[in-house]
């Protein structure tokens, strides 16, 4: 299956996961990293939900009317009944559904990510291995280094000046460009963002007195 990928702002809306093991615990991390409003329905909770701050518990079996204005539900326990339960309660009222580890029963997937401040870089098997997703991840993630998001950064500082400068469309994108290539990459792994920060800038005074010398 081909899946349409996208990224999800759940801040402030409710998330229902059913089941409260190990691997639930590590989507509900995930979950509440990005402003979810989670509750977590299981008889039994692991250790370390059970300590987790910020979530609801409901410590009892999933009963239907616990996905009641959910934006997505999560189901993450080993009893194939329950998942297959929340799975169809889920699709029968419009609600997206992640039965973990069994693609079957997904109406979406939720990939390997690797995630550095606002870089985020995600992999995804379409459903076929989550295991080769985050062999994949494992890889990327040693070639993916801290240098990267400090690059994120400056093109995040620098784009309201560049686009808010009088250059032309064109001349952004070829600024644009210049500053998220090599030349720019290279001086953060040597010298830092100091030096990099001042060279990006130096780009963008050039690009701005380069089209007011031709102006005039």
């Amino acid at each position: 299956m081909k899946y349409f990928p996208v990224n999800l702002d759940i801040a402030g809306k409710k998330v229902v996961v059913v089941g409260a093991g190990e691997v639930a615990s590590r989507k509900v991390k995930s979950l509440t990293a990005c402003g979810a409003d989670v509750t977590v329905v299981s008889p039994a909770f692991c250790r370390t939900l059970s300590r987790m701050k910020g979530i609801k518990r409901l410590k009892r079996a999933y009963r239907k009317g616990d996905l009641k204005g959910a934006f997505i539900a999560i189901s993450a326990t080993d009893s194939d009944k329950v998942n297959q339960r929340v799975y169809q309660h889920a699709v029968d009222a419009g609600i997206p559904v992640n039965v973990v580890d069994q693609p079957a029963l997904c109406t979406f997937t939720v990939p390997a990510v690797i995630s550095k401040r606002d870089l985020l870089v995600t992999i995804s098997t379409g459903g076929g291995s989550p295991a080769l997703s985050r062999r994949i991840r494992k890889k990327i993630e040693e070639d993916v280094s801290r240098t990267f998001a400090d690059h994120l950064a400056l093109m995040k500082e620098m784009r309201p000046k560049v686009l808010d400068s009088p250059l032309s469309p064109r001349e952004r994108k070829r600024l644009f460009t210049r500053m998220a290539g090599r030349e720019v990459h290279d001086v953060l792994e040597q010298w830092g963002i100091r030096a990099a920060r001042s060279l990006v800038k130096s780009m963008f005074l050039e690009a701005v007195e380069g089209r007011e010398s031709h102006a005039s």
